[in-house]
């Protein structure tokens, strides 16, 4: 009976004396450049980053590069030059000079200050797929996030879960992957004193009072991004129905800490004794209104596979075996030398985008999404007097 007992914990003693530690070599003379650019089929301004990779144990962050020569070229021979300011990080397209189309394909063309030249594969514009419906639960999940110190951390969250139904009509989709916005509607009641008239606060009153405050009402929006933007759907190769159904959009919790808005104010200042008298000049004028903006890209393989390696090295599990990130190559070379290694991704994908006011059922544990006017060029925030036209007149 002794013996029995005696052998499992040499055995796990065993386990813990053959820890040994492992230190790869790193070649931290290489260097190489990332890539980040998407083409979309929408009439916006399209945008290209180009920076410098860092080593993984390195704490300096990515640096941006300026001053190269980027531009698009399309399979009919036409040439359209990305612009650069100083002070952006990215080149950009002008609307008036490029649109893509679908069923064009697309290179990505990019001369560097020292002569070096890179390009992408050519990619070819798929066409739209269409959001047939969406819809909603309330539940309790398991969230994963980034505390205060930037540690990856989970919490079980009530929080509300989205799907929808997609339906297209090209065969080279090969997956889809959203990126998700949830757009807070609120209010403020401001209570407009003297001092603030002083400072040139903005949004006075519109007519005068002949109290000490005039209050007035200001709306308010906020964006916050929901981090989904390798949220992946299943493979679409199924040719006979060319039908999504039920497929995850999103999550995001109701924990209102996850997306913060400040409501409170005050407004301080000397009174004749010298001695600083305070008060509240905002509050809350009403309940917060949730919307949920969601831009669903047809991708072709070559941008599938780039996002499926990529969403497997973001998962995160809490687990021992969780993957670790590695190198990902994607889709650009380096064409006047090929030792020289190039990273990243020139998307070339067709683009819907939806955007829906929530109005939450906590007691049967249901969504009710009412489609608004497409808000993808809505700033990340604003704020006016007067209710925007996207803002229903009830809340959740």
């Amino acid at each position: 009976m002794k013996l029995k007992l005696i052998l499992p914990v040499l055995s796990v003693l065993s386990l813990v004396s053959c820890k040994e530690a492992y230190n790869p070599v790193i070649d931290k003379r290489m260097s190489a450049i990332v890539v980040e650019g998407l083409i979309t089929n929408l009439k916006e301004s399209y945008e290209v980053k180009i920076s410098m990779a860092t080593s993984y144990d390195s704490v300096i962050s990515n640096t941006y590069l300026i001053g190269a020569s980027v531009s698009v070229k399309d399979d009919l021979g036409n040439n359209y030059t990305m612009h650069n300011e100083p002070f952006l990080r990215y080149y950009y397209s002008d609307t008036s000079e490029f649109i893509a189309v679908p069923g064009r394909s697309y290179t990505l063309h990019i001369e560097m200050p020292n002569g070096d030249i890179y390009e992408s594969s050519a990619q070819k514009l798929l066409s739209p797929a269409d959001i047939d419906s969406i819809h909603g639960i309330t539940t309790a999940k398991n969230y994963w996030y980034n505390d205060q110190l930037g540690n990856i951390t989970g919490k079980m969250v009530y929080g509300a879960e989205t799907f929808m139904d997609i339906s297209y009509h090209s065969d080279s989709i090969f997956q889809f992957r959203l990126d998700n916005t949830l757009i807070k509607c609120y209010s403020f009641m401001y209570m407009y004193t003297p001092e603030m008239k002083l400072a040139d606060v903005p949004f006075p009153p519109p007519k005068n009072c002949a109290g000490a405050v005039c209050p007035y009402v200001v709306y308010n929006w906020k964006k916050f991004n929901l981090n989904t933007a390798v949220n992946l759907s299943t493979e679409t190769h199924n040719l006979i129905s060319r039908e999504l159904r039920n497929s995850s959009v999103c999550f995001f919790p109701m924990d209102s800490a996850f997306c913060p808005i400040r409501y409170i104010a005050d407004s301080c200042a000397l009174d004749l004794a010298g001695n600083t008298q305070c008060g509240i000049i905002r509050q809350p004028a009403g309940p917060e209104g949730k919307i949920l903006e969601t831009r669903l890209y047809a991708l072709n393989q070559e941008s599938a596979i780039y996002y499926q390696e990529l969403n497997e090295q973001l998962s995160y599990e809490g687990k021992l075996f969780d993957p670790i990130a590695v190198q990902l190559k994607g889709n650009i070379k380096c064409t006047s030398n090929p030792n020289k290694l190039a990273l990243g991704l020139f998307e070339v994908s067709a683009c819907t985008t939806k955007s829906y006011w929530l109005n939450f059922n906590y007691v049967e544990g249901y969504i009710k999404y009412i489609q608004l006017k497409d808000l993808s060029n809505l700033p990340l925030f604003g704020s006016g007097k007067y209710r925007p036209d996207f803002w229903l007149v009830y809340f959740n």
